[in-house]
């Protein structure tokens, strides 16, 4: 995919560069001079990006008027990434790419490829834990023996919307030696680090940032889905996650878990004698995918084991 930039701020071309360039290769960069020299309404690329902050481009007319064509696709972006963090510069290049798909979904593949790798190369190994009945006591017992440790867990708690901050409170009692959140659009992805995950939602990891996406289970589902967050997250961090399920009522999380047999580092269950209620971690181990089942804390050990030894 051929893409090209229109603007007069040095500043912002070079940090869409950097943001868009590793994805789809050297980006063509447009000034009022080479406007003036023709060379806009010649260019050959796919997508011309719009620099709408830019009062020198709002203002000339051969740019409005490249807006009128068919080709190329013109995206108009009234950002300033300069006075932006990086985590929202990263959910700027994200919707900006779902712009690129959208607009012209054949020439996607060009850059689909080298998005996770690029993303997540320095991202911490994530580890969801599924949990329903029972669990709230599963994870303060996990939480309250594991030290602290440079990977990220996503907490798929079955709960009420009313009960959600109360889970949240929760989770912060018991993992004193972690920094525990609510996981939200644009948060980073850092080590020693729980997000409990909404209702809803399922959670993609792009750039080192979380993306939330809106994941409505049937109606007499649980949630938030286990496996609609196993999946999302093994979409975009392969090889770098693992699955804990904990006690709850049901089959959530075991066909997430089925489609991450030996890809995932590491799959565990809770026990069946330790569980509130046993059916979710129990149907998990009949997937033939788990390859741990202990205590809540026993699992916490083991799993502090895969980081710390030497």
């Amino acid at each position: 995919m051929r893409v090209g930039i229109v603007s007069t701020n040095d500043v912002q071309k070079s940090l869409i560069t950097g943001l868009l360039s590793p994805l789809v290769g050297t980006i063509k960069e447009y000034d009022l001079t080479n406007i003036a020299n023709g060379e806009l309404h010649t260019t050959n690329v796919h997508i011309l990006i719009i620099d709408m902050s830019d009062p020198a481009i709002i203002d000339c007319a051969d740019v409005l008027e490249m807006l009128g064509r068919n080709e190329p696709v013109c995206l108009m972006h009234e950002k300033d990434l300069y006075s932006m963090s990086q985590a929202d510069r990263i959910v700027w290049r994200n919707r900006t790419l779902d712009e690129m798909r959208k607009a012209l979904p054949d020439l996607a593949g060009d850059f689909e490829e080298r998005l996770d790798e690029a993303d997540n190369k320095n991202v911490p190994d994530a580890w969801i834990i599924g949990s329903s009945a029972g669990g709230p006591q599963a994870l303060k017992e996990f939480f309250s023996v594991l030290p602290p440790l440079p990977i990220t867990f996503f907490v798929a708690q079955h709960i009420s919307q009313s009960a959600y901050e109360q889970m949240l409170s929760r989770l912060k009692e018991h993992a004193k030696s972690w920094d525990v959140q609510s996981a939200t659009d644009g948060a980073k992805v850092s080590p020693n680090t729980v997000f409990l995950v909404p209702r809803d939602k399922t959670v993609e990891i792009r750039g080192g940032v979380i993306e939330l996406k809106h994941y409505v289970t049937p109606e007499l589902s649980f949630n938030p889905s286990i496996d609609g967050v196993i999946r999302s997250i093994s979409t975009c961090h392969p090889g770098r996650m693992g699955v804990i399920i904990m006690s709850g009522m049901g089959f959530d999380g075991s066909a997430g878990i089925r489609g991450m047999k030996g890809k995932a580092k590491m799959i565990m269950a809770q026990d069946h004698e330790s569980c509130g209620a046993k059916s979710m971690p129990d149907s998990a181990r009949s997937t033939g995918a788990v390859q741990l089942s202990a205590k809540p804390a026993d699992l916490a050990i083991e799993l502090a084991s895969l980081y710390t030894e030497k």
